[in-house]
């Protein structure tokens, strides 16, 4: 076996020949190139392991530059002189499951759990921001430095959708403690702080809301359905798709009963004014026909746009969201009295944390509540 100086020029031009071909380093003993006859190059570390001659190899030529192959090499020959076995080490790395591989059976276990557009949201970020950065590594090799990193760069870009996919990296590695596949307590994403989000949720006060009565009751004989829709989100609190999907099977005589919540089935309470509402909806009332059948499945949405847009603009209420709403029935239900886990329990929210989030308190009813609080202690003393 010939002995060169083996230089990334040399390991870059070297022909392949008719049988397997190793060229070795003369400076750095132990350290060569494989060159095989269909031209495939690997550089690897060939040194006695445990009293026989054993071949490691490092990586692909093509894969790894040589200053790098040659520290690499260094380093294991280091090991082996120091009565390690690194052929040990590689062997039980290539059998570690990679994040590639533990990622199709997340999404093969948690599939069923998951709606649609669930399903859909996590596959976009793993395949556009995910897998691309952890996807050839082994699961169990991932750590707070490599996430760190990673989210830095994706920050740079766009920091909304690093702080979603952080989320998701997050949840899929408290899943491998879960199953076995990491030691528990070793999640990366821990401690990692999320990107500061715009402040963008509003709610409507008691003025906001009569206004808002108003517009709607001028553009009713246009917009029939929008407005007996966007009615309903405003007196249930429920998500827009939880609305515009309601078939009139899901609607009882004191609630709705949504089969596919976000947090899965669940029932919505529905008071007086609600039920009223739901009695002056046109059309049959079969029992699988939807109750908002322009609306259902995603259809005419750039109509229901039109209508939220041009009642807001009336109203004087600027650029609202349809999902405001949801954080109106929240606001108003705590200014009302209502503590959060009842609140939340209203609105299918998981985690108080989830409804503290959407009890936005007017200052108005900060200084009444305050003025309250001082008077009874001031009265007590």
């Amino acid at each position: 076996m010939p002995r060169v100086e083996l230089t990334a020029r040399l390991a870059r031009d070297f022909k392949p020949g008719e049988k397997e071909t190793f060229l070795f380093d003369k400076s750095l003993s132990g350290f060569g190139l494989c060159i095989h006859p269909s031209g495939w190059k690997v550089w690897i570390v060939q040194a006695r392991i445990e009293g026989r001659t054993r071949r490691i190899v490092i990586a692909r030529h093509g894969d790894m530059a040589h200053g790098e192959a040659r520290r690499r090499a260094r380093d294991l020959l280091a090991r082996i002189q120091a009565g390690e076995n690194p052929a040990e080490d590689i062997r039980k790395e290539k059998e570690t499951l990679t994040f590639k591989a533990f990622a199709a059976m997340y999404l093969r276990r948690s599939d069923p759990l998951w709606k649609p557009s669930g399903r859909k949201t996590v596959r976009i970020y793993l395949q556009a921001r995910i897998l691309p950065a952890f996807g050839k590594m082994p699961l169990d090799r991932i750590d707070a430095q490599d996430v760190a990193a990673w989210f830095d760069a994706a920050s740079r870009d766009k920091p909304g959708a690093a702080n979603r996919a952080l989320d998701i990296l997050r949840s899929m590695m408290f899943r491998a403690e879960e199953w076995g596949l990491r030691e528990r307590g070793t999640n990366p994403c821990l401690g990692i702080r999320m990107n500061a989000k715009k402040p963008v949720a509003r709610f409507l006060d008691t003025d906001d809301l009569a206004r808002l009565g108003r517009a709607l009751e001028a553009r009713e004989a246009r917009w029939p359905e929008a407005v007996a829709a966007i009615r309903l989100l405003a007196l249930t609190g429920c998500r827009r798709s939880e609305v515009l999907n309601l078939r009139w099977r899901d609607i009882g005589e004191t609630s709705i009963n949504l089969p596919q919540g976000k947090t899965g089935p669940r029932s919505v309470p529905l008071g007086e004014a609600a039920r009223a509402l739901i009695e002056t909806f046109p059309g049959e009332r079969q029992r699988d026909a939807y109750a908002f059948p322009r609306y259902a499945e995603g259809r005419a949405q750039d109509s229901l746009i039109s209508c939220w847009r041009t009642v807001c603009t009336d109203a004087g209420l600027g650029r609202l969201r349809l999902h405001d709403l949801r954080h109106t029935a929240a606001s108003q239900a705590v200014m009302a009295g209502e503590n959060l886990p009842l609140v939340g329990k209203l609105l299918g929210h998981r985690r108080n944390e989830t409804t503290a989030g959407y009890a936005h308190l007017a200052d108005a009813h900060l200084v009444e509540a305050a003025e309250k609080v001082g008077s009874i202690i001031a009265n007590a003393m």
